[in-house]
């Protein structure tokens, strides 16, 4: 830890803008536990809530792009339950069912979300028999922690499931919490249903800790993360339930808390416009050390006719803005037949809807050998795509996990990027910053190439963010193992302001000062090249 960390809060609970906050040193990790007995059955026909959670967002970081994450956990979850016969569901989005509500959380970080009355006000008058909540992002444990205790306040008898990428990757973190009964451990269409028939009887009288993927406090070695098991997808996705509200009206829209130049590169018209997320494929084979995609190494497609026939339909409920968020775009051939369908979709209705990748994609999908693939790119743009954002991370070889520029030279990849003008499209190039032991100089070398690529016209912009320690990735135990932080100070630290786009001195194991790294992180976000890196 630097010498300049911040000193540790004091060890107490504080009530914020109606969201109680466990302040660092006194959160679930620190309380007793006293979890109730769980419910032993559930009625044959159950009333099952599902709960996404408040968003965390840094001070240091308000320039950030601000927009409603659709929950695709939501989508599949609930279409999945009422395949399984589970037709009384109720969906919540606390991070936007008001509007954009933007709240103190602490002196380092907002929240976006409705109060906590407002949750416990709902979840009682729509008296669920289940509470489901997902915890995907580490930076949001602190909310989904207080969500899960809120439910358990409004509601002592229901039972409370919790799953999601960062529950699967720490499930006990969340079982830390006594109001917490189940964790649900990776994809969980088919679990969730599973753990329903035992408890209402349409099933086996299972017991939960023999289903796959259920964890409780009484499961061995919780504690450790490890490949958890894959649902087969499939099925239909709540469409319906998610994107609209109960009334009808269509429950998301894009925000810019600040005037942030980001806005010009992701959102197009999505102030205007309907708007839904494509997950075309999940899984990712890359495995770079920062990322958690190490528990899912297998692709697994979704599938073309169920997602083109999504398409359509959204299109007719007068989404014109589809968001691409796979972690593996066209990686697999069927993610390019789906594109191609788009483009003969597209060209049917007169080119009215735009495919956008606010997300990275993967560089090699765009060559063939080690030229641009005219033919695929031509047809990403017949599909609606303006604008792609590549993934490159860093052109240091160290860092590089994808070895792109061992496998390609500037010379050919700048080929690329005059192919993509050339039809139209515009380039944004995602890097980031503090990588362990970057150098001034390292860092310095990645801001002068863009710089050189922008000031050329070969690309439109970059996005930078920072490094993050995620439980579960590679970067994550090495840090642990070399005494960088153990995981109750990581626990208590994500407090201070544990995002992307924010330089915490508490995570910053570069070799880059965090005064400098968040100096240079700040010009790098406005689009501001013109600086330079002492000692660099």
């Amino acid at each position: 830890m630097g010498a300049g960390s911040p000193a540790p809060q004091p060890a107490s609970s504080r009530a914020v803008r109606g969201l109680r906050v466990d302040v660092p040193g006194t959160g679930p990790h620190h309380r007793a536990m006293t979890p109730r007995a769980r419910r032993a059955d559930l009625p044959r026909d159950p009333r099952i809530a599902y709960l996404q959670p408040a968003q965390t967002m840094p001070r240091a970081a308000r320039d950030a792009l601000h927009s409603f994450n659709v929950s695709t956990t939501g989508l599949a979850l609930l279409g999945a339950l009422r395949d399984a016969g589970y037709a009384d569901t109720h969906f919540f989005d606390v991070a936007c069912e008001h509007g954009d509500l933007l709240h103190d959380l602490n002196e380092h970080l907002l929240y976006k979300g409705v109060p906590e009355s407002d949750v416990k006000t709902w979840l009682r008058s729509t008296a669920p028999d289940v509470v489901c909540v997902t915890s995907m992002f580490t930076c949001d444990h602190p909310v989904v922690d207080s969500l899960c205790t809120a439910v358990r306040d409004a509601l002592p008898d229901v039972l409370l499931v919790v799953g999601g990428r960062q529950a699967s990757l720490m499930p006990h973190w969340v079982l830390d919490n006594p109001g917490v009964d189940l964790v649900v451990q990776g994809e969980g269409e088919q679990t969730l249903p599973r753990i329903l028939d035992a408890m209402t009887g349409r099933g086996s009288h299972t017991p939960l800790d023999a289903i796959p993927g259920v964890l409780t406090r009484g499961t061995p070695n919780a504690n450790q993360p490890k490949a958890w098991p894959e649902a087969t997808l499939g099925g239909a996705f709540a469409w319906d339930q998610v994107l609209f509200k109960p009334d009808g009206s269509f429950r998301y829209k894009e925000v810019i808390l600040e005037d942030s130049p980001k806005d010009r590169f992701y959102k197009q018209r999505a102030t205007a416009v309907r708007s839904a997320p494509l997950l075309p494929t999940r899984g990712c084979p890359l495995a770079c050390r920062f990322c958690g995609s190490h528990f899912t190494p297998e692709m697994r497609p979704v599938g073309v006719d169920r997602l083109f026939g999504d398409i359509v339909s959204l299109y007719e409920k007068g989404v014109r803005i589809f968001y691409n968020i796979s972690e593996n775009f066209c990686l697999d051939l069927a993610d390019r037949e789906l594109v191609s369908r788009m483009a003969d979709f597209r060209d049917e209705v007169g080119g009215d809807f735009l495919l956008t990748h606010p997300n990275s994609t993967f560089l090699p999908v765009y060559m063939k050998g080690k030229e641009p693939d005219v033919a695929f790119i031509d047809t990403l743009h017949r599909a609606g795509t303006s604008l792609v954002t590549i993934s490159l991370e860093t052109f240091a070889p160290r860092f590089d996990d994808k070895h792109l520029f061992k496998k390609y030279t500037v010379a050919q990849v700048e080929r690329l990027w005059q192919h993509l003008a050339s039809e139209g499209l515009e380039v944004h190039l995602y890097m980031m910053t503090g990588f362990p032991g970057q150098t001034p100089a390292e860092l310095m070398a990645d801001v002068r190439q863009i710089r050189d690529w922008i000031e050329r016209g070969l690309v439109a912009a970059a996005s930078w963010s920072n490094l993050l320690y995620l439980p579960g990735t590679p970067y994550f135990a090495d840090a642990l193992r070399e005494g960088r932080f153990t995981e109750a100070e990581f626990r208590d630290w994500i407090w201070s302001g544990f995002n992307f786009f924010a330089v915490p001195e508490r995570f910053n194991f570069s070799a880059v000062p965090t005064d400098t790294l968040t100096d240079v992180l700040a010009h790098l976000r406005v689009g501001d090249y013109d600086f330079t890196i002492p000692g660099a």
